[in-house]
């Protein structure tokens, strides 16, 4: 047993980012727990820089690179030694037992640690012996970084009694590593992703085909996008970190010119002590702007029952993984479809718990839950030759693990997605979503196009400008006529008024009216009427209203049309308050819809011969998404303009 001394000092931010600055030139590795659903993702983060060992796994067995001087004294210590003798490469060898007998080498401590990257093909660690190449490299290192559950950094030294060797690399060291391949054909003068637009939707729907035809339940397939990027690898992750806080943030230099780094909202395996948990994540919709627009995203989720039936799938299929390794009947799940938000995006998280048996250890539960159901499908053996036949490209690291095991049995891994690849100039961001028979293509190709988002952002390379960033922006007039009769909500809609930059005086040039009862005077012309002031002014324009038909602190959700002047390239979440309803049929003449509700209903009307507008939502409402905002914004110009003459 080796004798190894733990320090531990504070560390402040500046030597945090110092270190992480360092990782793109330098060999070393970061994977933070940086964000998630609190009590179920544990906050922590491990930082490893100037590494003493690479552990670097093969199908067949185990190389050991020294780094510098540290390296070479642990392994002339004589546990290490004798370790590394028994370490060798061949038709029966293993690494992962070289890996246990490595940690088992020091004491136990949540300090004295492996960390590093295993890419998708790492499932075949399950067969010894195997000419597969590389298949993943761990790191040892004497300095480490280490962020509490409190957010505050430590710095832990590691070091062996008595003199040590000066950190410098030795002669003779290993050569370069070569490099997990990602692609099957040369760089081409540009990159290019794996489909064109709409190639993707087909190669789902020739999957969907795979689903009904073999004994497949699910199928998770993917595809690269491929780009020129011109800021570093280190400073892209700071944007991606500090704009995508994920639940498995990750950074790694391999050492061999790669930089690999990502948010991933998986993370697949928490074992502490001899009890361990999995957090596996399906369904992802866009989480729209604002708290309205979040809850709204995340009741799109919740009721989307193919995503409900994919998350029950990798939650059986995970048990079904993990219940030779664990005590009988201490598998449970803990939490269900726990909805989760990140920066972009909202996920379901389901987490399940057991304990392991005894002589069972986290290395044994990474093999047998790599290339997980949440990134291949169920059964895994008939998915991964779907894959193989389906997919235009080698998965290289998507869906691999980043991995943290410590010499007292606790670990880390979090599954390789939302992820990064970064060779010279040239990025590669793979990403897929999981199959069942009844799956659109065409969602499940939008779903691909939006994971992509923050990566892309992060390298400061924004998708193309969709039609609401293009189109001109609204000329507010500089006053409003506000006319209250009887609102519940006037002090609310004037506030809202005032908060857009308003004046409200009666010689503005338009009027905005709210309120059920009857104005002292309502002009026929520029105006915007909302809510129940909207239903009347309706009701005597040709509409027929319903009375009695009241909806009060209703969310509508809401879509605008080609007619309307301002439009929104998404959903957006509107409130109604009304006392009455709309009976919708041909419209009267000369009015046009600028905004439909979920059942296709008219939600905002507007007339250009009077320059009218009624909104049947309320914009002001704290419940309405702030594109409501923009269309009440819009509706005031329009009424604003003058009329048109000849």
């Amino acid at each position: 047993m080796i004798d190894l001394r733990v320090r531990r000092s504070a560390a402040s931010l500046a030597q945090v980012e110092e270190a992480l600055a360092g990782l793109e030139t330098q060999p070393g590795m970061y994977l933070g727990v940086d964000a998630g659903i609190p009590a179920l993702h544990p906050l922590q983060a491990t930082l490893l820089v100037e590494p003493a060992l690479a552990l670097r796994l093969y199908g067949n067995g185990l190389d050991v690179e020294v780094l510098n001087g540290f390296g070479q004294a642990l392994l002339a210590q004589p546990a290490l030694a004798s370790w590394r003798s028994q370490v060798v490469r061949g038709p029966r060898a293993s690494g992962i037992p070289a890996l246990r007998a490595f940690l088992a080498c020091f004491d136990p401590s949540p300090d004295i640690l492996l960390l590093g990257a295993l890419p998708f093909a790492a499932h075949l660690l399950a067969e010894p012996g195997n000419d597969a190449g590389a298949l993943g490299m761990l790191f040892f290192g004497q300095h480490l970084l280490r962020r509490d559950g409190a957010g505050a950094w430590h710095h832990v030294a590691l070091s062996l009694p008595g003199p040590v060797l000066p950190a410098s690399t030795p002669t003779g060291s290993p050569a370069a590593p070569a490099p997990i391949q990602t692609t099957p054909r040369p760089v081409a003068a540009e990159p290019c992703d794996d489909f064109p637009v709409g190639a993707y939707a087909d190669m789902v729907r020739d999957a969907l085909d795979c689903l009904r035809e073999r004994p497949l339940v699910s199928l998770t397939l993917s595809q690269s996008y491929r780009r020129r990027v011109q800021l570093p690898a280190v400073t892209a992750f700071g944007r991606l970190r500090e704009a995508n806080p994920a639940p498995a943030s990750f950074f790694v230099n391999d050492g061999s010119g790669l930089r690999l780094f990502g948010a991933s909202p998986d993370l697949q395996l928490v074992v502490t002590g001899r009890s361990i948990q999995t957090l596996p994540v399906c369904g992802t919709v866009a989480r729209r702007p604002g708290a309205m627009g979040e809850a709204e995203s995340l009741r799109e989720l919740l009721n989307e029952e193919v995503d409900a039936a994919s998350l029950a799938v990798c939650t059986d299929a995970l048990r079904n993984d993990l219940a030779p390794l664990c005590e009988p009947g201490s598998l449970r799940l803990l939490d269900r479809r726990r909805p989760m938000s990140l920066a972009t995006v909202v996920h379901a998280v389901d987490r399940l718990e057991g304990r392991l048996r005894d002589g069972v250890d986290a290395w044994d539960a990474m093999v047998a839950t790599a290339a997980p159901v949440m990134v291949t499908g169920t059964p895994r053996a008939e998915a991964l030759r779907a894959i193989a036949e389906l997919e235009a490209s080698p998965r290289g690291w998507y869906g691999g693990l980043m991995v943290q095991v410590a010499s007292n049995g606790d670990a880390l891994a979090g599954t390789i997605l939302r992820a990064a690849a970064v060779r010279g100039d040239v990025a590669e961001v793979r990403t897929g979503g999981d199959l069942m028979a009844d799956s659109s293509p065409e969602r499940e190709e939008q779903e691909s196009r939006l994971k992509t988002l923050s990566l892309w952002r992060a390298f400061g390379l924004e998708p193309a400008a969709t039609r609401s960033a293009a189109q001109p922006g609204i000329a507010l007039p500089a006053a409003v006529h506000l006319m209250n009769a009887g609102d519940p909500f006037g002090n609310a809609m004037r506030d809202c008024l005032l908060g857009l930059g308003l004046d409200l005086t009666p010689q503005a040039p338009c009027g905005l009216l709210v309120g059920a009862g009857e104005p002292a005077a309502c002009p026929e012309q520029h105006l915007v009427a909302v809510g129940d002031a909207a239903l009347r002014l309706l009701g005597t324009s040709g509409w027929t209203v319903l009375l009695g038909r009241p909806e009060h602190g209703r969310t509508l959700l809401c879509t605008t049309t080609a007619a309307a002047p301002w439009y929104s390239d998404s959903p957006f979440a509107a409130a109604r308050y009304a006392s009455a309803a709309l009976q919708t049929g041909e419209p009267p003449a000369g009015w046009q819809a600028w905004a439909l509700d979920g059942q296709g209903q008219p939600v905002a009307l507007a007339h250009a011969g009077r320059r009218l507008v009624c909104l049947l939502f309320r914009p002001d409402s704290m419940l309405s998404s702030p594109q409501a905002l923009q269309l009440l914004r819009a509706a005031l110009a329009f009424a604003a303009e003058p009329l048109a003459t000849g």
